[in-house]
């Protein structure tokens, strides 16, 4: 499969290299494939809640955790195009008042791995 390089300022903090594999690969497979992103974000003081219930409802995002340390909350956001994954996050997102800071990572598509755990004991066989 050949690798494109591309640049995209995703945010003000952070400037990500991607390689995206071409999408003409993927072209009559019969599987839609989405870009997805990893946004850590960090709210104003006493905010996350809010932010939270905010964030669940903007279409592209697909889930949203609270966390502890650095960051206030995690978002998995997915589009379709990688233009429609910035718009998520540059328009609808950076909006939100009650965000101070963005980190933006973008997943690699066909590089991926995930792994089930088996009744949280071990790792499916």
């Amino acid at each position: 499969m050949q690798q494109t390089q591309q640049k995209f300022s995703l945010n003000d903090q952070v400037c990500l290299e991607l390689s995206l594999a071409e999408a003409d690969s993927k072209k009559g497979q019969g599987s839609k494939t989405f870009e997805k992103a990893l946004l850590l974000i960090n709210t104003t003081s006493g905010d996350t809640p809010k932010v939270l219930q905010i964030l669940k409802k903007i279409e592209g995002i697909s889930e949203v955790y609270p966390l502890k340390g650095m960051y206030d909350i995690l978002a998995v956001t997915q589009a379709e195009s990688f233009d429609s994954l910035k718009e998520t996050v540059i328009r609808r997102i950076r909006e939100i008042q009650n965000i101070k800071t963005t980190l933006t990572l973008t997943l690699i598509k066909d590089q991926t791995f995930t792994r089930q755990l088996q009744n949280g004991n071990g790792v499916r066989d």
